[in-house]
């Protein structure tokens, strides 16, 4: 009991190793799985994550991890990465705080293009017929119907500049023409995503979430601004985890020199 504490209250680092996969979203299972595996080792608890509350940013967020968690039992709390869109707080953070650049928010939409969902057809605003590239159902069982345009239309198009990102790709035989999709039928499947959306998006997984910038953040502020680890100094993943390791180890220890008097252990 007594070392349940001490890591809820001073937050120690227990995930140590490090795992040689690019995306985020590939992480949740196997880091959890880890951690209630040390967890078991160490005698403290045989599932810890059966009273655990799961956070983590909107790059772990994908079907396959809510799926998992969600079989799991686990009591987590990942946003998609439209949960602020849904938020009446940040109604008017586009304004304040605008991402796209002015050249790219100034790009033809969807709507700036002529579809007719009887014929199956799409018009282009400089009046150019696109080629339908059939039907995709997605995992809620949305239909939509996807055109591109012709590489030979949009390379010589005067338009190009407001209706692709990147007009420069219309250049060469392997280029590609502006791609559009319009939704033809919504799905009624209810996915593991669905799942997360209203827990995050109620009043108490958005307290709980709340949380996660001054409990994971202050780790990594810590380890680059005072301990200086702005880059790995070795290469390998052997090498680079034991340096992770060493670090990790200095945060733990002082965070037991400084935090760690709990009555049960003086």
């Amino acid at each position: 009991m007594a070392w349940q504490r001490l890591i809820k209250n001073i937050r120690l680092l227990l995930m140590l190793r490090l795992l040689d996969r690019g995306q985020n979203n590939t992480l949740i299972q196997p880091v959890l799985e880890t951690l209630k595996t040390r967890f078991q080792k160490l005698g403290i608890n045989d599932n810890i994550l059966d009273k655990t509350i799961i956070t983590a940013d909107t790059g772990f967020a994908d079907e396959a991890n809510m799926k998992y968690l969600h079989e799991a039992g686990i009591n987590a709390y990942i946003p998609d990465n439209k949960f602020r869109s849904r938020d009446q707080k940040f109604a008017d953070q586009k304004q304040k705080h605008p991402r796209s650049s002015p050249a790219v928010s100034n790009l033809f939409k969807p709507k700036d293009f002529t579809f007719d969902a009887d014929k199956k057809t799409c018009i282009c605003p400089s009046g150019k017929s696109l080629n339908s590239h059939g039907l995709v159902t997605d995992k809620a069982q949305n239909i939509s119907i996807c055109f591109v345009g012709q590489l030979s239309q949009c390379r010589d198009c005067l338009l190009k500049q407001r209706c692709m990102r990147n007009p420069a790709a219309t250049q060469g035989s392997s280029g590609k023409g502006r791609q559009v999709s319009f939704r033809l039928k919504k799905g009624n499947k209810a996915t593991h995503t669905d799942w997360t959306k209203k827990r995050v998006d109620n009043d108490k997984g958005k307290r709980i979430y709340g949380h996660r910038m001054s409990v994971v953040e202050p780790v990594f502020g810590n380890l680059e601004s005072n301990k200086n680890l702005k880059r790995f100094s070795l290469r390998g993943l052997k090498k680079v985890n034991i340096q992770w390791k060493l670090f990790c180890l200095i945060q733990n220890i002082e965070k037991l020199a400084n935090y760690g008097k709990l009555p049960a252990l003086s």
